[in-house]
């Protein structure tokens, strides 16, 4: 219950806040994320059920916005702040631990199923 009134309260505050540039903006989510696994290292709730999501596809619109408003060729610094912190190992490496307790949590209840 307590995470679906940070969630609710994260959305409001975000729907308030004034429109920042781009690289703080996706500096901002990307901290929310990486906040969110500090805050949370002992809760085995889905990532779905998480501002996790949002976040992401608030950091991907940002990367387009970015390309779109570039000439061809150009790096901008949203970009050059994804590759220099490494953001995406980073996710792959979060994702990947998500996906291992679930399928070891899958396992142990099929592993029940048959007692």
């Amino acid at each position: 219950m307590f995470s679906k009134f940070t969630s609710i309260l994260q959305h409001a505050v975000e729907a308030l806040a004034p429109s920042l540039p781009l690289q703080e903006d996706f500096v901002y989510h990307w901290k929310a994320i990486t906040h969110y696994y500090i805050e949370t290292s002992d809760d085995k709730a889905p990532v779905t059920d998480t501002n996790i999501p949002s976040h992401l596809e608030q950091m991907l619109d940002i990367l387009v916005q970015e390309e779109n408003e570039r000439e061809s060729g150009e790096t901008g610094p949203c970009m050059e702040y994804l590759l220099h912190h490494k953001i995406l190992e980073t996710l792959y490496t979060l994702g990947k631990a998500d996906v291992d307790t679930s399928e070891e949590n899958t396992h142990f209840g099929a592993c029940r199923m048959f007692q």
